[in-house]
């Protein structure tokens, strides 16, 4: 491990004091400046003799520390105010959360309410369910016509650059590019249609949860009328 000049100047320092308080049996001190420095020496200046400092034998090992030297823990952070424990979670801006509208349990409650206003009967539910899913089929079939004429196309370019090619003709760049761009727009036309199929899943089970909430409300709402 590579030492910064300044690391390398304080460790040879100590080493040379130790060995040298080894050789002659002397006692290496620890002292901190005013200016919060450690020291090493093997005696102390006339002003630190009543200071803290701590004093080390030949080996380098502390026989006498003083605790003033040894760093103090630091303070432990501040208790938040209440307003500051009750704060919603900040965004990535830092800007605190607003706080919620409503309750889960008020949320739900306005949001059966608004299922049965908005539906008179089951027979309603699926009638709207079955109303998305045929815009989904028209809007299938429009890509699906698109990808069949793109098809045609293709296979158009394809035959005739094969045509060419057999009779010895070089086939123009200008016709690899148009297949080109054929396939690429067939990739699109093919990721339009998988997002139809994956917006059509997530509507059944869309309807299907308000289906099943609307059985379970109108069946807490049937047993109420008969207890009253």
């Amino acid at each position: 491990m590579e030492l910064k000049p300044g690391i390398l100047s304080f460790t040879l320092l100590v080493t040379s004091v130790l060995f040298a308080g080894a050789a002659n049996a002397a006692e290496v001190y620890r002292w901190v400046d005013e200016n919060g420095e450690v020291h090493y020496s093997e005696s102390l200046p006339p002003n630190f003799q009543d200071k803290g400092h701590d004093r080390l034998n030949s080996s380098g090992l502390v026989v006498d520390e003083n605790i003033s030297l040894t760093p103090s823990p630091p303070p432990p952070p501040p208790e938040p105010s209440k307003d500051e424990a009750q704060e919603l979670p900040r965004d990535t801006s830092g800007l605190p959360r607003p706080k919620a509208l409503y309750s889960e349990a008020e949320l739900q409650r306005r949001m059966d309410s608004f299922l049965m206003l908005r539906y008179d009967s089951e027979q309603e539910i699926i009638e709207a369910m079955n109303i998305e899913i045929r815009q989904l089929e028209y809007d299938r079939r429009l890509l699906e016509t698109i990808r069949k004429s793109m098809i045609e196309s293709h296979s158009g370019q394809i035959r005739e650059a094969a045509n060419q090619q057999r009779a010895g003709i070089e086939v123009p760049v200008s016709v690899a590019t148009e297949a080109n761009q054929l396939q690429s727009k067939l990739a699109h036309n093919q990721a339009e249609l998988d997002v139809l199929m994956i917006r059509e899943v997530s509507i059944r089970e869309d309807f299907d949860k308000q289906l099943v909430r609307y059985r379970t409300l109108q069946e807490e709402w049937d047993e109420k009328s008969a207890d009253s």
